[in-house]
């Protein structure tokens, strides 16, 4: 599979992937384990981001997973599509289609996938320029909630031990997943565009601004006791809006949420399949098609809200093997091989 990425291209590419399902979401268990302290906790998790990103640009041409390597990171990212379509059919059964049947709400968003993967590469890589104009007017939306923001929320600050300080690390590292793909794909960007430096540090700003933004909303909006009782903060704070000619805004969040989710859904397919091509030539439709396959079966049979939970509370476990150790190990065997 070859094709060539234009700096854009790579940096909304991983954007998406990054943010994906887990900005709707992420904010509570980060808010119960740190209190006030939140934002603050997640600006000190967010320089560890940029580190990793500019660690990952250094040596990044030293990565070079092998088969065996190749199939731990098709198991991760399964682990990580199921867990994300199990959990957007949860959501989406509670805000917007409680009586649809489990099995349709799947296929739907597994076959725009399988369709955008049995196409040419560019079609995937550029599904996320949809979400583009999408953006700004989600951020618009959430700055109606101005005049109900209570500053003192965010106060007091540096009250938490070390124990919920670890608790508020892990809970922010959903923020992460995802940030591997930069490993797989950085190769592809056109040789002729910089990406180290001023580039990379726009993209770790945005990124930063995008997930500490929706940690203050939810601060300055709900009180510690409110957040704790409520899984998906920024949907209870849109629909606590009122617009003119628009009565339910969380519904109309809700299907740009599902968009944004099914288009990360086949970015991390897309991902898989790359990743196998790299080692099994040929039969590549044919093996598109039966990983969508799976990724209409697992997902039934996590059908409580309990087995959603079990499995995206490994994923940060599993996140921290597959970011960290896994690319350390392969760099530096590389590193050596090359002396």
């Amino acid at each position: 599979m070859t094709f060539k990425l234009s700096r854009n291209q790579f940096f909304l590419f991983l954007f998406i992937a990054q943010t994906g399902t887990v900005f709707l979401s992420f904010q509570t268990p980060l808010v119960s384990a740190t209190g006030p302290d939140a934002w603050l906790v997640f600006s000190g998790v967010g320089i560890f981001h940029y580190i990793l990103l500019l660690l990952y640009e250094r040596n990044y041409e030293y990565f070079k997973p092998g088969p065996f390597v190749s199939w731990m990171y098709k198991g991760y990212w399964l682990l990580i599509i199921v867990s994300f379509i199990s959990y957007i059919d949860y959501t989406l059964a509670v805000w917007a289609f409680p009586e649809t049947p489990q099995i349709i709400v799947i296929s739907i968003m597994v076959g725009i996938s399988l369709y955008a993967n049995l196409s040419r590469a560019e079609t995937v890589i550029n599904l996320s320029v949809i979400l583009l104009p999408l953006i700004p007017i989600f951020y618009i939306i959430l700055f109606l909630a101005w005049p109900d923001f209570v500053w003192t929320n965010l106060f007091p600050i540096a009250k938490i031990d070390g124990s919920d300080l670890l608790k508020g690390i892990i809970a922010s590292q959903f923020t992460f997943i995802g940030i591997e793909l930069f490993l797989f794909f950085r190769k592809h960007v056109d040789s002729k565009q910089k990406v180290s430096g001023i580039p990379l540090f726009i993209y770790q700003m945005l990124w930063m601004f995008f997930f500490l933004s929706s940690v203050l909303f939810s601060l300055l909006f709900f009180s510690l006791e409110e957040l704790k009782m409520i899984p998906e903060p920024i949907m209870y704070i849109l629909k606590s809006q009122a617009v003119a000619l628009v009565e339910r805004l969380d519904l109309f969040f809700i299907f740009l949420w599902m968009m944004w989710s099914v288009i990360t859904i086949s970015l991390f397919a897309f991902t898989t399949i790359y990743v196998h091509q790299l080692h099994a030539k040929g039969h590549r439709k044919r093996n598109t098609i039966i990983f969508h396959i799976l990724l209409v079966i697992f997902p039934l049979f996590l059908r409580s809200k309990e087995h959603v939970d079990m499995i995206q509370n490994s994923l940060v476990y599993f996140h921290l093997f597959f970011v960290i150790v896994v690319p350390t190990v392969v760099i530096l065997m590389n590193r050596r091989k090359k002396k």
